[in-house]
């Protein structure tokens, strides 16, 4: 049993599922990596230095000095204010403790709830000596003793051994946001491929669905569209090669009666031929006549009709040699044909319809302007292929319907000036067989320009590597 694909609303739901997942993951990841916090409480800070503990916070160094810290005059300055508080809270004196606080406003944080305590009670169960009576207090009026401290600073205290104990604070919110702003960006990279293929399979259908459409409107023989992808692609993909298959069908049966009518009008008139001995000879040279323009008339439908149901080939071939040879072949029969020198124009194609189309635009303007000038030049991914004459131009409203088959420029039905109007329409199929696209406009100067783009990759190709 063929297992069935995921929708395209289930797709995208199990990705943006795996993109939170990541979101949530990177969130936590800044939890766990360092928490923010914006300072330690003095407690901690007066505990860390009278005793042998160890930091708990990774933000923290606690060390040990043989002199006492002199940090950069310009980050830190020293905090009279935090010094005698630390000095009382240790109970020694102001010389044995120094502190430096980061360039930056005051070191404390607003007081935290609660009524605010008797700034020159000692901690409980303290045996600290009050500060001296007519002493300013040496800390804010609203300072509580879990009041912590923000910002870098440096504190060291002067144990008994004459040794320094310092503990250093580096947990600055400016590191904190730039922690933040590296795993913001360490997200992003983790999400990137997880956004790009998800784009990718996306957007992979729907590109190739557009590209075979584009294809078909080009080719109706080219080959169906892989069923592949979501469902809802799959779906999408079997109606568009049913209605391929349909086209196809149609085109082919039109083509088919088409040419059964010209191939069943060949046996009258070679009965009309043979009749034609009882006429006159003034009315037999007429009728004879009429009838040979009749038969190339069937003629030339059966081969457009040949080319429109010719299986498309694509292999390696230089344009430009193509080009040359079709018009070296009407130089050697004395036609005026001019081709402009240029690098090789390598691309893929079928090289006996290309021949067909070449021969068809020089055909065209010898016929009306009795000389042509060639020009191949490079384009973004092709070639640009010019063919001009001197003849008399083309009604701009007419440029487009000239493309379709049995509609002349020339009123006449006279083949000597103007055939019966197939040979555009098969420079049209050829062109966008090939994934191109023709244009025709009048020359500024006098004459007709007729320009073709063509691919140098087929659209056949384009749509099997995409």
């Amino acid at each position: 049993m063929t297992r069935r694909p995921l929708s395209l609303f289930a797709r995208t739901f199990l990705l943006l599922l795996a993109a939170l997942v990541v979101a949530h993951a990177i969130g936590m990841a800044v939890l766990l990596y360092r928490p923010p916090r914006d300072g330690i409480a003095f407690s901690e800070l007066t505990a860390l230095l009278s005793s042998r503990m160890p930091a708990a916070d990774p933000d923290l160094r606690v060390f040990e000095a043989d002199t006492a810290p002199v940090p950069d005059g310009e980050r830190y300055r020293p905090s009279p204010m935090v010094t005698a508080l630390l000095a009382q809270w240790l109970n020694v004196d102001v010389a044995q403790v120094r502190f430096f606080h980061v360039q930056a406003p005051r070191p404390f944080l607003p007081a935290s709830r609660g009524p605010a305590p008797n700034p020159q009670a000692p901690p409980p169960g303290s045996a600290m000596a009050p500060m001296p009576s007519g002493m300013p207090p040496p800390f804010p009026r609203n300072w509580r003793p879990d009041t912590p401290l923000r910002g870098d600073f440096i504190a060291a205290y002067r144990q008994q051994d004459g040794r320094w104990r310092v503990v250093e604070n580096t947990r600055d919110r400016a590191t904190f946001i730039a922690r933040l702003v590296m795993l913001f960006f360490a997200g992003m990279l983790a999400l990137l491929p997880l956004a790009w293929w998800f784009s990718r399979a996306l957007a992979s259908p729907i590109r190739r669905f557009t590209l075979a459409a584009d294809r078909m409107g080009r080719d109706v023989l080219a080959p169906s569209l892989p069923l592949t992808g979501p469902s809802e692609i799959v779906s999408a993909s079997a109606a568009f090669n049913a209605m391929q298959a349909r086209l196809d069908r149609l085109l082919k049966e039109r083509s088919e009666m088409v040419a059964a009518i010209a191939h069943d009008l060949r046996t009258p008139l070679a009965r009309l031929a043979f009749r034609l001995d009882a006429l006159p000879a003034g009315a037999r040279d007429k009728a004879t006549a009429d009838i040979d323009e009749m038969s190339r008339m069937i003629e030339a439908t059966l081969e457009f009709i040949h080319d429109q149901n010719r299986a498309p080939v694509r292999e390696p071939l230089d344009l430009r040699l193509l080009v040359e040879s079709v018009a070296d072949d009407l130089r050697d029969l004395g036609r005026d044909v001019r081709v402009e020198e240029g690098a090789p124009a390598p691309m893929a194609g079928d090289p006996w319809s290309l021949r067909r189309m070449m021969a068809n635009l020089l055909d065209n303007a010898l016929k009306y302007g009795h000389a042509a000038r060639i020009s191949l030049a490079p384009e973004r991914d092709g070639y640009r292929l010019v063919v001009e004459d001197d003849g008399p131009g083309i009604d701009p409203a007419q440029a487009e319907r000239l493309f379709m088959p049995f509609v002349r420029g020339e009123a006449s039905r006279n083949r000597s000036t103007g055939g019966i109007g197939l040979g555009l329409a098969s420079v049209k199929s050829i062109v966008l067989a090939h994934g191109g696209h023709a244009l025709l406009e009048n020359r500024p100067e006098g004459g007709l320009r007729v320009t073709v783009h063509l691919p140098r990759q087929s659209a056949v190709e384009a749509v099997q590597t995409s």
